[in-house]
C-alpha cells in the first residue's frame, strides 16, 4: 500500500489544510521542535499545523530535529518531544531527524547510539519510534544493521523513481507543490498503514479510535507466551505480536513497562475490555455506563485521582 503525505514546519508558513486534503494529502509529518527543552524551540507553527491537519482529516506524525551530541542529550530531546505532544492524537510515527552537520564531528558509534537512545525513550513512552536520514548518512555515518529493522526508516532520497533501500516512509522530493501551501514542500510516500498498525498495537493511535463501541465486550482469546530476549522492550514485543502494551502489562502484573528482564515469560493475549475517553466524559458517567464504580475504574487503571482523565485516554473497565 502507499499513502501520500508531506512534511512541514514553520518555514512552510500558513497552510490551508482543507485544500491540501483535497489535493490528495493523506498524512503529514509535522516538526514539533528541535534540540533540548526550551520554549523557544517548539516549532512556532506546530500546534497550528497539528490542529489544522487533524481538523481536515489528515493523519499526523511528528519529527524532532536533533542537535544531540551524546546519548544523554538524545534522551533529553526525546523527553522534550514527548512533553510537547502529550495528549495529542498522533497516529503516525514520532521521528528522530538526524542530519545536522555538527553531528558529523561525532563517530559512527556515537551517532548510532544517539538514534537508539531517542527511539528507545519514545518507545518506552508508548509511541511508535522512527528515524530520518538520507541515503549517504545511512550508508556512511550510521551502523545501519543495528538500526534496521529494529526501527522504521524515513528515507530522504530525491528525484529518483524508487527509494534505494526498504523504508517505511520515503521523502521523494523537497520541491513538491500542494494546494494550500505557498512555495515548495517536501513530498512523502508511506509504505505502511501506520494508523492501523498503531491502533492495533494499542499505543498512541488507539487512544483516538472513534469507532470504539459504546459498551465493549471482552474478546475471548487463547493465551500465548513470549520469552524476553536481550534488547527487547515492551513496545517492541507489542509490535511483534500486534497487541497493546497495556494488555501485556495487565495480564503479567507489570507495573513499570520499562522493567522487563531477559528470560522473563510473558503472557501475550488478554480478555479485558476498554473504553476510550471522549469529550464531555467523566469517571462517574463512565462508571454508570458500565455498571461499575468509580473506585473500580481507579483500581483497574492505577489512577490516583479518577476525576482526572483526558480525552483519548484508554481506560480498562473490565
Amino acid at each position: 500500500m502507499e499513502m501520500k503525505g508531506i512534511d512541514v514546519s514553520k518555514w512552510n508558513g500558513v497552510i490551508d489544510w482543507n485544500e491540501a486534503k483535497k489535493d490528495g494529502v493523506e498524512f503529514a509529518i509535522i516538526r514539533e521542535g528541535y534540540g533540548k527543552k526550551d520554549p523557544k524551540q517548539v516549532d512556532k507553527k506546530f500546534y497550528d499545523n497539528y490542529n489544522g491537519a487533524k481538523a481536515a482529516g489528515i493523519h499526523v506524525g511528528v519529527y524532532h530535529y536533533s542537535y544531540a551530541d551524546s546519548v544523554e542529550d538524545a534522551i533529553k530531546e526525546a523527553q522534550f518531544c514527548l512533553e510537547n505532544i502529550r495528549g495529542l492524537a498522533i497516529d503516525f510515527p514520532v521521528v528522530f531527524d538526524i542530519e545536522d552537520k555538527e553531528q558529523l564531528k561525532l563517530n559512527t558509534r556515537q551517532r548510532t547510539d544517539i538514534i537508539k537512545a531517542f527511539c528507545n525513550e519514545i518507545e518506552k513512552a508508548g509511541y511508535y519510534a522512527m528515524f530520518y536520514c538520507n541515503l549517504n548518512w545511512l550508508n556512511n555515518y550510521l551502523y545501519r544493521d543495528e538500526l534496521l529493522p529494529k526501527y522504521d526508516l524515513w528515507l530522504a532520497q530525491w528525484d529518483i523513481a524508487n527509494p534505494a533501500v526498504k523504508c517505511g516512509i520515503w521523502q521523494k522530493s523537497d520541491c513538491g507543490h500542494i494546494s494550500g501551501i505557498n512555495g515548495n514542500v517536501d513530498i512523502d510516500i508511506a509504505y505502511k498503514d501506520y494508523p492501523s498498525i498503531i491502533k492495533e498495537m494499542g499505543t498512541h493511535g488507539t487512544a483516538y479510535n472513534n469507532t470504539t463501541p459504546e459498551k465493549p465486550t471482552p474478546t475471548q482469546q487463547s493465551t500465548s507466551t513470549y520469552i524476553v530476549k536481550k534488547g527487547d522492550t515492551l513496545v517492541g514485543i507489542a509490535k511483534k505480536f500486534g497487541v497493546s502494551i497495556s494488555t501485556i502489562a495487565d495480564i503479567n502484573g507489570i507495573k513499570d513497562i520499562n522493567k522487563i528482564y531477559v528470560g522473563q515469560v510473558l503472557k501475550i493475549k488478554d480478555t479485558n475490555a476498554y473504553y476510550i475517553v471522549k469529550a464531555g466524559d467523566n469517571a462517574t458517567r463512565i462508571a454508570q455506563k458500565y455498571e461499575i464504580t468509580v473506585q473500580e475504574i481507579a483500581r483497574l487503571n492505577g489512577l490516583e485521582n479518577p476525576n482526572i482523565i483526558y480525552v483519548g485516554q484508554k481506560l480498562r473497565i473490565k
